[in-house]
C-alpha cells in the first residue's frame, strides 16, 4: 500500500525501482547540479578573494603580525613583508637575527617598549584577510564612490597580481583632484573652480578612522617601561591646565567647577596620517592632518551648568565645537577676522545620572558632533576650490612652492584644545582617530611596467592641480587606505596592450568598468590563527568577523 491506504497497480509495482537501483545515477545528477549551481553563483553573484597585501590596512589586513605591548596590552598588526624578506636572508646566512623594535603607538613611535627575535615575528606571520565579494549585475547593482572594490588590474591583467582591491574614489564622467589629503570631483568640463569636496557617508567614515591616540592604554608599571624605553615617558599627548594630573590614569578625573582646559603636544604624538601598519617601513614621509575624531565618555555632576568646547586650528581657520547652555554650537572662523563663515546652533543638554560618549568630528569639510552613536549636530562649510584649500593647508607657503612641489611642501600641523568649565566631570576612554589621507606623489617608472610603452612622469595621476584628472565613460579610480604604502591609480601607468586591444582603453590609471568585478562584502575568514606559536596558522580569528564598508 502507498501512503493513502491505496494498493498498487501490478504495472506500478514493476516499475518501482528495487533497493540500490538509480542511487548511483541520481548522486552523480545531484552533484552535477550542485556544481552548475555553484559556478553560476560563484561566476554572477558571489565569489572568495584572499588578501595579499596590506593598501588596505586597517581596513583589510594583508600578511602581517600582530604586536602587542608589555607596557599598555594594545594590539596591532604590521605589515610582515620587511620581516620574511630578513628571515630569509638570515637563513641564507646573510644577516643576523638582531631583534626588531616593538613600539607601543599609544605611548610612543620613536623608544621601543620591547625587542623581539625576527625569526619570531616571521614565524608567526599571519596570511591576510579572506573576504566575500558581491559582483556587480546591471541594472541590480553599480559601483558607487567609497565602495571597496575587487577589479582586475588593468596594467598586468594576465600576471601575478592580476586582482587588486582597493577604495573607489573617482566616477565616469568627472574631473578628480587630490587635494590636502581629500577628494575634490567637478563637472568632466569643469575646471578647478568648479571642483567639490567629495564627503563620506557616515557608515563608511566609522569604517575608516584610524587611531591616533587612546586614552585606554596606560602603562601597568612605568619603571619597567621607562627601563626598556631608555627615557622618561612624558604621560599623555594630552596637556592638562594647572592643579589637572592625567598622568598614567584611565579616568581623568576634575573635581572643581573652575575652568580647565587640555592641550594636544603634538612634539609628544603628532596629528598626521603615521599608520602603525608601516611601523617596520622606514621610507615612509608623514603628513599632517587636520581630519579628526576627538571621543570621551563624560560623566557630568550638574548638565546644566556643565560647558565644554573642542577647538581645532588649521587651514587658516578655528573649527570650534561647543556644548552648554542647552545647546550645540558649530562654528567655522578665519585666524585673522571674528566673523565666522558657516556657524549653527542645536538645542541639547547632557542627560542627568549618568556617562554620555561624545564624538567631535571634523571631516571632509563638516563638524558634527555625536552622542551615544546619534548626530545632534552638523555644519557643512566651504573653503573655496582645491587650489585655496592647498594654499589654506600649507600656510606660510605661496601656491607656486607647494605645487611645484607637493610631496616636499607639507601641510602646517594643526592645532587642538579642549576646554570644560561649569561642573566637576570625570572623562574615560579619550580617543583620537584620523581620517584616510590620500598623499600626493611623483610618478616612478620602476612602478609602471616596461611591456606597456614609455613610462609616464610627473606628478602622480589627479594628484596636479593645474591639470585635474579628466575621467570618460567607463573609466573609475581606485585607491587604498593605507596610501603610504599602496600602489593604486595614482603610480601605476598605461594599461596592458591586452587591455588596449580588447577593450580599446588607451588612457593611463584608469580601472574601464569592463574589469570591475564587484563589491567587497564581508572579511569571512580573517587572518587565521596558529594552534600554538610559531605553529601552523588555520584557526579562523573570529573576533574579526566584519563586514566591509
Amino acid at each position: 500500500m502507498d501512503s493513502t491506504g491505496s494498493r498498487l497497480s501490478p504495472d506500478a509495482a514493476a516499475d518501482a525501482p528495487h533497493p540500490g537501483q538509480g542511487g548511483i545515477v541520481d548522486t552523480v545528477q545531484s552533484l552535477l547540479v550542485a556544481f552548475v549551481f555553484a559556478m553560476v553563483f560563484r561566476g554572477f553573484v558571489c565569489e572568495g578573494f584572499v588578501i595579499p597585501t596590506g593598501s588596505m590596512a586597517p581596513t583589510l589586513m594583508g600578511a602581517h603580525v600582530r604586536l602587542r605591548s608589555p607596557a599598555t596590552s594594545y594590539e596591532y598588526a604590521a605589515d610582515a613583508s620587511p620581516i620574511i624578506d630578513v628571515a630569509r636572508r638570515i637563513v641564507a646566512g646573510q644577516a643576523r637575527d638582531i631583534g626588531r623594535p616593538v613600539m607601543d603607538p599609544m605611548i610612543s613611535r620613536s623608544a621601543p617598549v620591547a625587542q623581539v627575535p625576527n625569526q619570531a615575528l616571521a614565524a608567526n606571520a599571519r596570511n591576510g584577510d579572506r573576504v566575500l565579494v558581491l559582483k556587480y549585475i546591471a541594472p541590480f547593482t553599480a559601483p558607487k564612490r567609497w565602495d571597496v572594490v575587487v577589479f582586475k588590474n588593468p596594467t598586468d591583467p594576465a600576471g601575478d597580481s592580476i586582482y587588486y582591491i582597493k577604495r573607489l574614489v573617482g566616477m565616469p564622467n568627472e574631473t578628480l583632484l587630490i587635494a590636502d589629503g581629500d577628494v575634490f570631483a567637478g563637472p568632466p568640463d569643469g575646471d578647478v573652480s568648479a571642483m567639490t569636496i567629495q564627503r563620506k557617508p557616515e557608515f563608511v567614515q566609522r569604517a575608516v578612522w584610524q587611531p591616533i591616540y587612546d586614552s585606554d592604554y596606560q602603562p601597568v608599571d612605568v619603571q619597567a617601561m621607562e627601563g626598556a624605553m631608555r627615557v622618561r615617558w612624558k604621560g599623555a599627548p594630552w596637556v592638562p591646565s594647572a592643579g589637572w594630573d592625567i598622568r598614567g590614569d584611565r579616568a581623568w578625573v576634575r573635581d572643581s567647577v573652575e575652568p580647565a582646559s587640555l592641550t594636544w603636544d603634538g612634539a609628544l604624538v603628532p596629528l598626521d596620517d603615521w599608520n602603525a601598519y608601516n611601523v617596520y617601513r622606514n621610507d615612509v614621509a608623514l603628513y599632517p592632518t587636520a581630519d579628526l575624531r576627538v571621543q570621551a565618555a563624560i560623566d557630568v555632576d550638574d548638565p546644566k551648568s556643565f560647558a565644554t568646547a573642542l577647538e581645532l586650528g588649521a587651514r587658516g581657520h578655528v573649527m570650534r565645537m561647543q556644548i552648554g547652555g542647552g545647546t550645540v554650537q558649530l562654528s567655522v572662523t578665519p585666524q585673522d577676522t571674528a566673523a565666522p563663515i558657516a556657524s549653527s546652533e542645536t538645542a541639547w543638554t547632557p542627560p542627568s545620572g549618568s556617562p554620555v560618549l561624545l564624538e567631535f568630528w571634523h571631516v571632509d569639510q563638516s563638524l558634527s558632533v555625536f552622542a551615544d552613536g546619534l548626530r545632534i549636530a552638523t555644519l557643512d562649510y566651504e573653503l573655496g576650490d582645491p587650489l585655496r584649500r592647498i594654499a589654506l593647508a600649507h600656510y606660510g607657503r605661496t601656491l607656486e612652492q607647494v605645487i611645484g612641489n607637493p610631496v616636499g611642501q607639507r601641510p602646517a600641523p594643526p592645532t587642538l584644545s579642549w576646554s570644560f568649565s561649569g561642573s566637576p566631570f570625570a572623562l574615560r576612554r579619550v580617543i583620537v582617530d584620523r581620517d584616510l589621507y590620500y598623499r600626493p606623489a611623483f610618478l616612478n617608472p620602476n612602478d609602471q611596467f616596461p611591456c606597456n610603452g614609455d613610462p609616464v612622469d610627473g606628478l602622480a595621476f589627479a594628484c596636479d592641480p593645474r591639470s585635474p584628472a579628466k575621467l570618460g565613460d567607463g573609466a573609475y579610480v581606485m585607491f587604498g587606505d593605507n596610501s603610504a604604502a599602496s600602489r593604486d591609480s595614482r603610480l601605476w601607468g598605461r594599461p596592458h596592450q591586452l587591455v588596449t586591444r580588447e577593450l580599446g582603453v588607451t588612457e593611463p590609471f584608469i580601472v574601464p568598468h569592463e574589469m570591475l568585478i564587484g563589491q567587497a562584502w564581508t572579511v569571512y575568514f580573517p587572518a587565521p590563527l596558529p594552534m600554538s606559536p610559531g605553529g601552523a596558522t588555520f584557526i579562523p580569528d573570529f573576533g574579526r568577523l566584519r563586514f566591509i564598508r
